[in-house]
Formats: structure tokens, C-alpha cells, sequence
């Protein structure tokens, strides 16, 4: 019971972390001694961080569902954001769909060795430190603001609307518009459709043991100018489709389980608590801090499994 318990922890936290379920889910009962998951366990557990997201969206997807059916309960303007988020979703979804279907035979094989799951960790950590130093680099380009209150000339910005926008005024005359600060929400309402392929493309790449769906997905917002936390969000919800059509795909396993029906219950609703816990965790943190602590996490992490692996007898 224990172990399903705690593999249900790891998997939970990992799949939405930028730390790589499918490496730590590999390593960790290697390193703990606990016998080898069987896949329909696996199936099992991704089910449970597929519920912790679903909960975690739950009015998201709700709105998706009110757009399609009933949109005069939305109006037209949330009517026509809702429409092309889920627009989007389903084309960012297409990549990992057919590179899945293609390739999720090779990416067991390597997710079935612990040690090649490891090094995988630490190379594709490359992604995210180029992400976070060219959103570095580009920050640093961009021209500094004008003061709260003014802009070139005198004019003056007063707040206006929930969109974010300012409105200049010069000599009492209302003259302009100013984008400002939006939201997470507001920002994923006008994302182009360029850049929501380009972060689906990258959700193919997460297939890789090691690399992370979150953690790629964020870095390819990053490399568009997406905001963490936008970036973020949409990764998520970008998750869901995912995680159901893996799981759909491997549900002729669940007969092979051979964990009691009582540990496959405990590890599926200990993933789903804590998967919904660092979903939760992780968007707060990005709307203030960055991805470098899962950086240095990634790569100390997947040194210290690669030194154990190696010396640790099997």
C-alpha cells in the first residue's frame, strides 16, 4: 500500500513540474527498491493526474463546453475567446497525437531503463536554460517603460477597460491606446495560431524520457514571447487531450495489473491530490519567478540518479 501511495505522490507532482514524470517514475522504485509498475498501474496513475487537472480546469472547461453549446450564456466577446482557445488546443494537440501513435513503443523502451532516463533529464534540461536565457536576453532588449501616469509629450494613461488597455489623454482630449499589463487568461484569449502550434510541436517532443510536457511546453512559449504563467496554462489544458488519448490507448492493460484493486485505488487518488496540488503551485509560482530552481533540480537530480544508478547493485 505504501508503494502505491508514494508512486501515486511522484507521479502526481512530476507530470505537471518541469522535473519529467516518465524519468522519476522510472527511477524512483529502482532507487527505493519497490518492484517495477506494471503499465496498467501506470495507465492507472495517469488517470488520476488526468482527474487533478480536469478539477483544477473545471470552469475552463466548462466555458469550452458553454461555447459550443449554449453561448448565449457566455456573450459574444467571452463566446469568441472561448471558441479560439479551443480552436487552438485542438491544433496544438495534432503533433503529439501523431508522434505518439508513431513513437510511444521506442519511448517505453526508453522509460524501461533508468539509467538512459536519467542522462535524458539532464540533456533536455538544455531546453529550459535556453528558454529562460533568451527570455532573459530579449527582456533586457525591450525599451524601458514610461512612468505610471505618462507617456512621450505629457500625455496622460488612465486605466480602461478589463482588457488592460490604457487610454491616453493629452490636454483632456482622449488621443490613444497603450496596450498594458493583461493577465494569464486575457493573454491566452488573443494567442496567435502560430504560436500555439509552435508549443504543440514541442509537446511532441516531451515524448522523450526525460524531458518534461510542462517543462518543454513553457520553454516554447517562452522562445514566442508567451508569459510563463500563459504559457503555462495552456500546457495544462493542453495536457488533458494527452493524458486521456495515452490512456485510452494502453486501457487493454488494465488486465495485466498485478497491484490488489485496493492499491491501485490508493496510488490513483494519491496521484490525483497531489497532481492537483502542483498544478495549483506551479501557476502561482510563474506568474512571479521562473524556471531556474527546476533547472538546478533537473540537473543535480539527474546527476545524483546517474552516480546511484551506476553504483547502486540491481
Amino acid at each position: 500500500m505504501l508503494r502505491a501511495i508514494v508512486l501515486g505522490i511522484v507521479q502526481g507532482i512530476t507530470e505537471f513540474l518541469p522535473i519529467s514524470s516518465s524519468a522519476h517514475l522510472s527511477i524512483v522504485p529502482r532507487l527505493l527498491g519497490y518492484a517495477t509498475p506494471t503499465l496498467a498501474f501506470e495507465v492507472l496513475l495517469h488517470f488520476g493526474t488526468l482527474a487533478a487537472v480536469v478539477a483544477y480546469f473545471a470552469r475552463d472547461l466548462w466555458a469550452f463546453v458553454l461555447c459550443l453549446v449554449a453561448p448565449g450564456r457566455l456573450g459574444p466577446e467571452e463566446t469568441r475567446a472561448r471558441r479560439h482557445l479551443l480552436g487552438l488546443l485542438v491544433l496544438a494537440s495534432v503533433p503529439a497525437a501523431v508522434v505518439g501513435f508513431l513513437l510511444q513503443d521506442w519511448a517505453d523502451g526508453q522509460t524501461a531503463r533508468p539509467l538512459r532516463a536519467s542522462v535524458w533529464l539532464v540533456l533536455t534540461t538544455a531546453i529550459l536554460i535556453a528558454a529562460e536565457l533568451y527570455d532573459r536576453s530579449r527582456r533586457a532588449r525591450r525599451p524601458a517603460p514610461a512612468p505610471p501616469g505618462e507617456l512621450e509629450g505629457g500625455e496622460e494613461t488612465v486605466p480602461a477597460g478589463r482588457a488592460g488597455t490604457r487610454v491616453a489623454r493629452h490636454h483632456g482630449r482622449r488621443s490613444a491606446t497603450v496596450a498594458g499589463p493583461v493577465d494569464a487568461e486575457q493573454e491566452l484569449a488573443r494567442l496567435p495560431v502560430a504560436k500555439a502550434a509552435g508549443i504543440g510541436l514541442a509537446q511532441a517532443v516531451a515524448l522523450i524520457p526525460g524531458t518534461s510536457r510542462s517543462g518543454v511546453t513553457i520553454s516554447a512559449g517562452l522562445f514566442q514571447g508567451v508569459s510563463r504563467e500563459a504559457a503555462a496554462r495552456f500546457s495544462f489544458l493542453l495536457s488533458i487531450p494527452a493524458i486521456l488519448g495515452a490512456g485510452i490507448l494502453k486501457l487493454d492493460e488494465l488486465s495485466g495489473a498485478t497491484e490488489t484493486p485496493l492499491q491501485l485505488a490508493a496510488g490513483t487518488v494519491a496521484a490525483a491530490v497531489s497532481g492537483f496540488l502542483a498544478v495549483s503551485f506551479l501557476i502561482r509560482l510563474l506568474r512571479t519567478r521562473t524556471l531556474w530552481p527546476f533547472i538546478w533540480y533537473r540537473l543535480a537530480a539527474g546527476a545524483l540518479f546517474v552516480l546511484l544508478l551506476t553504483t547502486v547493485r540491481s
